[in-house]
């Protein structure tokens, strides 16, 4: 639920700086699919962060032997 979240939000941010940015540059056609493309890479930047920092967090991470 929390990176449904996460994605939610990223899809939003990258939005509305795709239109400001879009605007700022002369108004041409706006790519919708830029925002999406970056939300989903925020998205899974955040979910393979939150991983290693469960790992790293784990005391016996490295105690198989």
């Amino acid at each position: 639920m929390r990176y449904l979240v996460t994605f939610l939000w990223a899809f939003m941010l990258t939005q509305m700086v795709n239109f400001i940015l879009n605007s700022l540059a002369g108004g041409g056609p706006l790519n919708f699919w830029i925002g999406v493309v970056l939300a989903v890479v925020i998205t899974l930047t955040i979910l393979v962060l939150d991983g290693l920092n469960k790992m790293s967090a784990d005391p016996h991470a490295g105690d198989e032997l």
